[in-house]
């Protein structure tokens, strides 16, 4: 899923949640919008989200429209909705202990469920190995070609050259408009990760392990 500036992220998916983003970037008690209904929004670009951000969104809803809690509250309906790429245990049993202990809906709704992903752009990768003419001395230049197909069609690639999956996806390159990049590559493994994003804002990601040794072997994937 995209990688936007965390305004513009949030701005979208509230908008294809069917709601209205905050027009202000700040102030508004921390929320992102309001749906159709006026409930507020809370979005989260990240995944594995935890219980302190269901405490922190149950008050900024309550101070956002009191009556409106309360009215929701009293309705067994939701108060509000948090918006994340994926949820913890410590949220998920947070919202059913509110809900049941305290009367308070919260509901958390995974972006996969707002945009299906079916509409995910697809991305392929092509390694290839220069002459090790074109390289400093003791490394091996590899290029590496992502070619992404989408609907919607492509934005940019890009790349995180040092990839470490525990770390998630951190590009060192960013808004490649081509999709091609060389890299210097010392003997030995190394892991790398280019993504598309497409115009809808939506990603994919694919991880490239690599071995060299003289030659540059690609290795399966995990």
């Amino acid at each position: 899923m995209p990688r936007l500036a965390p305004y513009a992220f949030e701005g979208w998916l509230v908008t294809q949640f069917g709601g209205t983003p905050n027009a202000k970037r700040r102030g508004d008690f921390g929320l992102d919008g309001t749906s159709r209904e006026g409930l507020p929004l809370q979005v989260k670009q990240s995944e594995g989200i935890g219980r302190n951000v269901v405490d922190n969104f149950r008050a900024a809803a309550e101070r956002h429209d009191a009556a409106l809690f309360a009215r929701q509250r009293a309705s067994g309906a939701p108060v509000g909705y948090i918006l994340a790429f994926s949820f913890g245990k410590g949220a998920v049993e947070e919202c059913a202990r509110l809900r049941t202990k305290e009367g308070i809906g919260i509901e958390l709704v995974a972006v996969k469920d707002i945009v299906p992903l079916a509409h995910k752009p697809r991305l392929a990768v092509a390694v290839a190995a220069l002459a090790p003419a074109g390289a400093p001395a003791g490394k091996r230049a590899v290029q590496l070609t992502a070619t992404g197909e989408s609907p919607a069609g492509i934005e940019f690639y890009a790349w995180d050259a040092h990839h470490d999956p525990a770390q998630g996806f951190r590009p060192s390159i960013l808004l490649d408009k081509a999709g091609v990049q060389t890299f210097q590559l010392r003997p030995g493994a190394h892991v790398l990760a280019v993504q598309v994003v497409d115009n809808d804002g939506l990603s994919a990601t694919e991880v490239v392990r690599l071995h060299v040794n003289g030659d540059v072997k690609v290795q399966p994937k995990l």
